[in-house]
């Protein structure tokens, strides 16, 4: 005997919206993420990630708060110039 294929029609109703709770929802009135988000890929952009001690993280961050900088910006920037003295 061949069982019957599972419907799962009426699990989802699409037509309504839910109800509001007062509490904001994660994702909940964002629509499509803006162009200049931290988040948006450049044109052949990569993405890293990278592991520093303590001691450097704060000193990073300090350094990004007291010269307005990104920890991107600054990193890119000390790349850039490691690898031209590297002649890499």
């Amino acid at each position: 005997m061949a069982k019957k294929p599972v419907a799962l029609d009426g699990l989802l109703n699409t037509e309504s919206r839910p109800t509001d709770t007062g509490i904001p929802q994660r994702g909940a009135g964002q629509g499509a993420a803006p162009a200049d988000k931290k988040s948006a890929k450049r044109p052949g952009e990569k993405r890293l990630t990278l592991a520093l001690d303590g001691e450097t993280y704060k000193r990073l961050r300090l350094h990004a708060a007291e010269t307005d900088q990104t920890h991107q910006a600054i990193l890119e920037v000390a790349l850039a110039e490691y690898l031209k003295r590297a002649n890499a």
